[in-house]
């Protein structure tokens, strides 16, 4: 969209890597703006791949008083130091659809499950657009007709998107203690969407592992995420971000307790598994299992079992390209609306 400027918000690390792709194609032709707030690893990712950014906020936890204080905080600071913009492009960020509204121009979010449709009425009736994957019924949770209209989807996966550019790291083992290896990443217990009840099976994961003399390589959510692995010589914590496509497609398999990084994994054709913690899984996760590209369980045993019995499958990066295209038609077509009303 030439002459115009586009806002991107990035408010956790699996949204750098789906956004960078947006952000690469679009700054050739205008200007972009980038900002983010501190939480795990945003800083040193969003820096690893040369993207200018201002950081504004922080993650404020899991109680909501707290939530709704960060949130407002946050907006009044972009509020005074966010330049002119005319599209704002994120996933789900609060900031950008009040900033958006509140300024009058469009935004676009975008959402790889059903929580938002469920649990943000007022988001729903902010944002302009919603693009989000096939998988997901809107029908089961939107009956008003203006937020239908508002929904665009695609026939594909978030993580496609920038698993279509994929190329491996000849070096990424390099810095790695061993070569063959499991990845693990713990549960997100602090999200609000993961039930107050849960509890992590990572302990018993590493247990059954290393058993079975498996190397792991460990990515802790949150600081007390690091003590499970105490005592362990088999599992490396590393010391610096690295790129998670390189360590789903050099990974022998990948547990996770959230989704991401399993849909990651079964896009490059990694055994995936998600241990995700509530009992009913998003839409784009049970697609992927019904597909037969992951499997979802909380008994590590089970999953000990799949691991062991699974073999690694070459990435279809063909498909991938096609819903990447199909998602920058959509954004075309948007900045083309906002063009027209520019005029």
């Amino acid at each position: 969209m030439k002459n115009a400027c586009i806002w991107f918000d990035i408010m956790n690390v699996s949204q750098v890597q789906f956004l960078y792709p947006f952000v690469k194609r679009f700054q050739e032709k205008s200007q972009v703006i980038c900002t983010t707030r501190e939480l795990a690893e945003n800083v040193d990712f969003l820096t690893s791949l040369g993207i200018d950014f201002q950081i504004v906020g922080r993650h404020s936890g899991k109680k909501r008083i707290k939530k709704i204080m960060a949130i407002l905080l946050r907006d009044l600071r972009l509020m005074r130091s966010l330049k002119p913009f005319d599209v704002s492009i994120s996933c789900g960020s609060n900031s950008a659809f009040h900033l958006s509204k509140l300024r009058g121009k469009t935004s676009v979010s975008f959402d790889d499950n059903e929580h938002s449709l469920e649990t943000k009425p007022f988001y729903t009736r902010l944002v302009d657009y919603i693009v989000m994957p096939k998988a997901i019924l809107v029908e089961n949770y939107v009956d008003e007709g203006t937020i239908r209209k508002k929904i665009i989807k695609y026939d594909g996966f978030k993580e496609d998107v920038y698993v279509a550019d994929y190329v491996p790291d000849e070096n990424f083992l390099n810095d790695l203690p061993f070569e063959r290896f499991i990845t693990i990443r713990p549960e997100a217990l602090k999200a609000y969407y993961v039930t107050k009840e849960a509890k992590t099976i990572v302990p018993e994961l590493f247990r059954l592992f290393t058993k079975k003399r498996k190397n792991i390589l460990y990515f802790p959510r949150y600081p007390e995420d690091w003590e499970y692995a105490e005592g362990y010589d088999n599992i490396y914590i590393p010391a610096k971000p690295l790129k998670g496509l390189d360590v789903c497609y050099f990974s022998d398999a990948v547990l996770t307790g959230s989704g991401t990084f399993g849909r990651e994994a079964a896009c490059l054709g990694t055994p995936a598994v998600s241990f995700f913690p509530n009992e009913r899984l998003i839409a784009v996760d049970q697609e992927m299992v019904e597909r037969g590209w992951s499997v979802h369980s909380r008994h590590p045993e089970e999953i000990l079992e799949y691991v062991l019995s699974s073999q690694k499958k070459q990435p279809d990066l063909a498909r991938s390209r096609r819903v990447q295209q199909e998602v920058f038609g959509i954004l075309e077509d948007i900045f083309s609306k906002v063009r027209k009303k520019r005029m």
